[in-house]
């Protein structure tokens, strides 16, 4: 086995598809009065269509405030309900759960990433392929199963906190190359302050999925889909050193 290790994203990079942050957004809205809720739902479908620049429509200025700093749609749903329609913490995760649940009816359309599911499916055994998500465990395992996607990962961490508990994962993982063999890690995902920084800032390498060409910071690679990444990961198990040199 090598001690190259490779940590996936789940949400926006092993699978993509609104369907489940919609669902997410519409129980959020039926804790909100009739009209709020449709303003809510209208603005976050606006952000899922414009990213960052749905922003510039707003004359709110805690909205666009909200919109701006979202870095994915799940935190636009969040930001959006939270910081201006002052909805409870008890409730975005309550909906959280119930998504969750969501994804494990058949009716609920994602999009697993082929392409990317078959190359991390090839390269294990030459690499360490780990799974790190924020979703809690409660149903992730078979949603993988559902998904077909299980056999891609030599192991998986639910509810993983990150980006501290992402850290917490590369020291277990990593021991003391941690500090003198930083380019072991190749860390992929659509979330720039959650999946990358704490791999680009020991030296690593990274691929970031920029959906909305927010760049929010450097990388080895970018590309708003994940398939344009493949290349860069298959370079950083060529000569790892020179991969994460790149991202630096």
């Amino acid at each position: 086995m090598s001690d190259l290790l490779l940590v996936v994203d789940f949400d926006g990079t092993v699978y993509r598809g609104d369907e489940p942050v919609r669902r997410y957004a519409r129980r959020i809205a039926a804790a909100l009065p009739a009209p709020r809720a449709e303003h809510y739902l209208r603005v976050f479908e606006r952000y899922l269509a414009e990213g960052v620049a749905a922003a510039r429509q707003s004359t709110d200025t805690v909205e666009a405030a909200a919109l701006r700093e979202a870095v994915d749609a799940w935190g636009a749903a969040y930001g959006l309900a939270q910081r201006c329609h002052g909805v409870s913490l008890d409730v975005t995760e309550e909906a959280f759960r119930h998504s969750r649940q969501d994804m494990l009816d058949p009716g609920c359309e994602l999009e697993v990433v082929a392409p990317l599911v078959a190359a991390l499916t090839a390269l294990r055994g030459t690499v360490r392929v780990v799974l790190a998500t924020n979703s809690p465990r409660p149903g992730l395992e078979e949603l993988l199963e559902r998904m077909g996607v299980a056999g891609a990962f030599d192991d998986f961490v639910p509810g993983a906190g990150k980006p501290d508990g992402l850290r917490r994962l590369l020291r277990r993982e990593l021991g003391d190359g941690l500090r003198d063999r930083p380019w072991r890690l190749f860390s992929l995902g659509d979330h720039y302050f959650n999946d990358l920084a704490p791999a680009v800032e020991i030296g690593a390498a990274a691929g970031y999925i920029d959906r909305f060409g927010r760049a929010d910071g450097p990388a080895t690679a970018q590309a708003p889909v994940v398939e344009r990444l493949l290349p860069a990961i298959h370079a950083w198990v060529a000569d790892p050193r020179s991969a994460a040199v790149a991202a630096a």
